[in-house]
């Protein structure tokens, strides 16, 4: 049977490709370490390495392995902090990362309520592009992801499990005394005469939508600003003509106040906005698992309010 530590001591080996710095760290005496590689390898029926005179290198076989120790490495790791947490001696450790319109609309009432529940967790929020957070999430470095996309363009469905919360639509907004407020029907050709705020990661097919609305080059442009997270664009809206397209949810609050109207062309196509969970398949962490459920519970929430 294989035993975990000649596993750990082999992956230290092939990422230290240096027998005397990989004893080191482990705080192992070199032929220790040799012996310990050499009854891997007699487990497995496998060569891991190419030893030369001045160098060594992994085989196919070495490669694989050391592939598969890190996976498993990562999850008795897991499983040490997870036991620690549940006997009391450690506090959990929770890595959000999550797309701007997300950060900025569904997961603050989340990470409040969790933190009010679970002070013993340690939370941090990253907020980046999907497209940063997924390899993060492959690396380990995160323990879920939130983003504003479906599960069906994520990929990586081998790695990954995502999960689709519920859509919202996505609306042009406007200040309350805005001239567009008061009028009595709404096309976009009216929303042309006036400057626009956009998300700078529109998905895929919603700029060809609109024809040439979000063109820079078309003869009646009146400005384009592109935007991360709507927040800034709320206050720019109250002191502009600017009409800007957002996510309904990032507005509710400004429309309660009330500070924004939200603008309705009879010709709007439709669009909506998609948020979906996503973890990685190998990993399963009680302190993940409890923010996935307060958040699908504030989403929830939301979506009735």
């Amino acid at each position: 049977m294989i035993e975990f530590r000649h596993l750990r001591n082999f992956n230290v080996l092939a990422k230290e490709q240096n027998y005397q710095k990989a004893a080191k760290r482990l705080n192992l005496a070199q032929p220790s370490l040799t012996r310990s590689i050499q009854r891997l390898e007699s487990l497995l029926g496998a060569e891991l390495l190419n030893r030369g005179h001045q160098s060594m290198s992994l085989t196919a076989s070495g490669e694989l392995v050391l592939s598969h120790s890190d996976t498993i490495l990562d999850s008795v790791d897991t499983l040490r902090k997870e036991l620690h947490y549940l006997q009391g001696k450690s506090s959990g450790h929770l890595l959000i990362g999550a797309s701007p319109v997300p950060a900025n609309t569904i997961i603050g009432p989340a990470i409040g309520r969790f933190v009010e529940q679970h002070p013993d967790v340690n939370v941090e929020l990253k907020v980046a592009t999907w497209q940063e957070h997924i390899q993060q999430l492959l690396l380990g470095k995160l323990s879920l992801m939130v983003t504003d996309i479906t599960r069906e363009a994520l990929g990586h469905d081998a790695l990954l499990q995502a999960f689709n919360l519920p859509s919202y639509d996505a609306i042009f907004c406007t200040r309350k005394t805005h001239p567009l407020a008061v009028k009595s029907e709404l096309t976009l050709a009216d929303i042309r005469d006036y400057p626009l705020a956009i998300p700078r990661n529109l998905p895929t097919g919603v700029m060809e939508s609109f024809g040439d609305l979000f063109s820079p080059y078309r003869d009646d442009f009146a400005g384009l600003l592109r935007y991360d997270t709507f927040q800034p664009i709320s206050s720019a809206l109250q002191h502009s003509h600017m009409v800007a397209l957002a996510p309904q949810i990032s507005v509710i609050e400004e429309q309660r106040k009330p500070l924004l109207c939200a603008l309705s062309p009879i010709d709007m196509p439709p669009l909506a906005v998609c948020f979906s969970i996503v973890t990685l398949k190998k990993q399963s962490c009680i302190t993940t698992s409890r923010f996935v459920h307060q958040l699908i519970s504030s989403v929830a929430e939301l979506s009735l309010s």
